[in-house]
């Protein structure tokens, strides 16, 4: 068997959507890591804690 099809890349989940998977939504993200709105939601204190709200509620 080859050993490739053991080392499945983990898909990254969004940190705006939770539980969906990131769709790279913004032109030339790649991922979570460098994705614009990501960064503005978690630089900015209401907005972090509008989705650390969200994510409380849909737990």
């Amino acid at each position: 068997m080859n050993a490739r099809a053991h080392h499945r890349r983990p898909e990254a989940k969004c940190p705006i959507r939770p539980g969906e998977p990131c769709t790279l939504c913004l032109p030339g993200a790649t991922g979570p890591a460098d994705c614009g709105l990501v960064y503005l939601v978690m630089s900015d204190d209401e907005l972090r804690a509008g989705l650390h709200e969200n994510r409380r509620v849909a737990a």
